[in-house]
């Protein structure tokens, strides 16, 4: 699936996570794999879970409130990181 702007995410129900210092873990109850996301993964969970579903758009307007980054170069990381989250069936899309 292609992720664009108006693409509305929200974390999977098959998961748990919890925060370990800077970090967050994600557990996937249906592969059984856990994941540990670092200090910028675990602001994009966060906002995930408090907001429960967000528009990439938001997500990314969100990171450059917080960290000092181009946007060219958040809108492709946040995609790319977006991408591996559904691969590993972490978070959905909705309408």
């Amino acid at each position: 699936m292609d992720i664009t702007p108006d693409t509305r995410i929200q974390v999977a129900s098959s998961q748990s996570s919890s925060v370990l210092g800077n970090e967050t873990v994600v557990l996937n109850y249906e592969l059984g794999n856990y994941y540990e996301l670092n200090e910028l993964g675990s602001f994009i969970w966060s906002l995930l879970q408090q907001e429960k579903t967000l528009s990439v758009k938001e997500i990314k307007e969100r990171l450059l409130d917080e960290f000092e980054v181009e946007e060219a170069v958040c809108q492709e990381e946040l995609n790319h990181f977006l991408e591996s989250l559904l691969n590993e069936k972490l978070i959905e899309t909705t309408a």
